[in-house]
Order: C-alpha cells, then sequence, then structure tokens
C-alpha cells in the first residue's frame, strides 16, 4: 500500500471511531427527545380538550345516562365560549346563557332555550339538565371528559368532547 492509502484509511479510521465513539450519546440525546416529546403529547391540546371553545355532548345527568331518545332531534350539548357566553341543546330546544370560570369553579346564569314542545320524556329530562347546570359550581376536565360538581363536591354532569362543530 502507498502511503497516500494509509494515510487516507487512518483519516477513515479517526473519523469513524469519531462518529461511532460518539453513538452512545447519540443515543441517549435521542432516547431523551422521545421521552420528552410523548410526555408533551399526553398533556397537548390536541389530547386534552379545554374547556371553553369545545364542543361538549352530555353522556350523563344526575346520575342517569344520557340517551338518544325517540322524538329527539338535538344532542343534549354545550359549548363554552371564551366571551363567557354559552350556546347548547337540550335535547328537545337550544340552549343559550352566560357563565363565569375561576379556577375550578364554575357559575352559570341568564340559561335560556327555546320554547318547543318535545316528548315527555325529553321534556323532563330538559329539565334535569337545566337543574344540573344551575347548581353546577365546580368543574374538572380530564382527557375529553367534563365533569361538572355541584356546591357539595357531588357530580351533577359528565360531558365528552366531540370532534367538530
Amino acid at each position: 500500500m502507498n502511503q497516500g492509502t494509509e494515510e487516507s484509511l487512518m483519516m477513515m479510521r479517526e473519523r469513524c471511531g469519531l462518529f461511532f465513539g460518539r453513538l452512545p450519546l447519540l443515543a441517549g440525546v435521542m432516547a431523551m427527545l422521545l421521552i420528552v416529546g410523548c410526555a408533551r403529547q399526553a398533556g397537548s391540546p390536541e389530547s386534552v380538550s379545554k374547556l371553553t371553545e369545545t364542543a361538549w355532548r352530555a353522556v350523563e345527568v344526575d346520575g342517569q345516562r344520557v340517551e338518544f331518545l325517540p322524538g329527539q332531534k338535538l344532542d343534549v350539548s354545550l359549548v363554552m365560549h371564551r366571551t363567557g357566553r354559552i350556546r347548547g341543546a337540550t335535547g328537545c330546544n337550544n340552549l343559550s346563557g352566560s357563565f363565569s370560570q375561576e379556577s375550578d369553579g364554575l357559575i352559570f346564569s341568564s340559561l335560556a332555550t327555546t320554547r318547543m314542545a318535545c316528548a315527555k320524556k325529553l321534556m323532563v329530562r330538559e329539565r334535569l339538565f337545566l337543574q344540573a347546570l344551575r347548581r353546577t359550581a365546580r368543574w374538572s376536565v380530564s382527557s375529553r371528559t367534563l365533569t361538572l360538581y355541584d356546591a357539595m363536591g357531588s357530580r351533577v354532569a359528565r360531558f365528552m368532547a366531540v370532534d367538530g362543530r
């Protein structure tokens, strides 16, 4: 082998040695980035719904499962806007009103509905839903579930975030 070839081989070994010598460090950095990325994703806005600007569909009111009933045209739902206004539906009528929120405190006020008559079961559930909203004092959001509580800490309603409004 000539001297130029030997020098080239030595330079390649040095370069490769530098690269492969750093592999454990590089692997460690990549692992840390992966862990941090996954931790951020679990709590990111995409996976954890926010109280406002999220469409919430009721799944439970006063311990009773909310099911779609015969004659029902609207989901029992709620959207709270950053402006402090709410829009939603009782399953029978459209709902509007206001809310105020501080930390985990939540109060609904000025609740109003359209006045369409529906089947008796729908009207009974509408009344229960409105009463639950009026009794609300606290809230919590966990992943895609909103839970409302009264002043004594009892659950009054539970909602699931709905994709697309």
